[in-house]
């Protein structure tokens, strides 16, 4: 099942990584754990939970998030 976001939709990206994680059950301590074995890069449950909540993720980061929980980013002309 996809999720379609517009550009000029009001979710933010601390709003749509929690969605997704909600609907994938998925602590953010498990994230973060993907995300380094993944990445090779270290990623503690803290600094993962500050990046959503400020909202200072890479697009990297927001790519790697999504192929661990099973998504795609799609960027489609208008």
């Amino acid at each position: 099942m996809g999720i379609n976001i517009d550009i000029d939709s009001k979710i933010d990206i601390n709003e749509l990584v929690r969605l997704l994680l909600f609907r994938k059950k998925i602590t953010i301590a498990e994230l973060a754990r993907r995300m380094t074995d993944l990445s090779g890069k270290e990623y503690s449950r803290f600094n993962v939970r500050a990046k959503i909540e400020k909202g200072s993720l890479k697009f990297t980061e927001m790519v790697l998030i999504c192929e661990i929980l099973g998504y795609k980013i799609d960027i489609a002309e208008m």
